[in-house]
């Protein structure tokens, strides 16, 4: 009767030994972070803002604040930074030439532009939409600019972030891009 036991105990523990072999072998998801980094791991919850991974035979936690994207058992080759290689497409919004660059997205909804001055020049504006086609943020100012008008700055920022995209609800959680305004 013992011996049945330990032979029974013996089995299950080369069960676990086999999953947590399996498991650290292959990674089941990648943590994405704000940082750039790529963490390949197995998330194992998600609690009080949280995430509880599996990553070389430890289990850790990083914080959800930290994390930019989650990817699930699937390869995705885009993790949403700024490609310079997207061809940029132009449209004309209220007599303005408004040009965007973001991979694999159209606009749903045109900036809306306004101006109570005579300035003149382009703003280049970094965008970061989510995957909704939400402009997050808008950040005025980037290499292309030809004028550092604080004034057309923040009306070209506010014009952005007016802007709506096109869903894209398998692609990454955030995709940079650019939206340029010729005043």
């Amino acid at each position: 009767m013992l011996y049945k036991f330990e032979r029974k105990k013996m089995k299950n523990l080369f069960l676990v030994i086999f999953l947590m072999i399996s498991i650290v072998a292959t990674a089941q998801h990648t943590l994405v972070l704000k940082s750039g980094e790529k963490i390949e791991c197995v998330v194992l919850g998600l609690e009080n803002d949280v995430w509880t991974i599996y990553k070389d035979r430890k289990e850790k936690e990083v914080d959800m604040k930290e994390v930019s994207s989650v990817f699930f058992n699937e390869y995705v080759p885009y993790d949403g930074s700024l490609k310079t290689d997207i061809a940029e497409k132009e449209i004309k919004v209220d007599g303005y030439v408004v040009k965007y660059q973001l991979k694999d997205r159209s606009l749903i909804r045109n900036p809306k532009i306004s101006i109570g001055t005579e300035d003149k020049g382009t703003v280049v504006v970094n965008i970061v939409v989510d995957k909704y086609g939400n402009v997050r943020s808008a950040e005025p100012g980037a290499p292309g600019s030809t004028t550092s008008s604080a004034y057309l700055y923040a009306k070209a920022a506010t014009a952005a972030k007016s802007a709506k995209f096109d869903e894209n609800l398998k692609g990454p959680i955030n995709t940079e891009g650019t939206i340029t305004i010729i005043y």
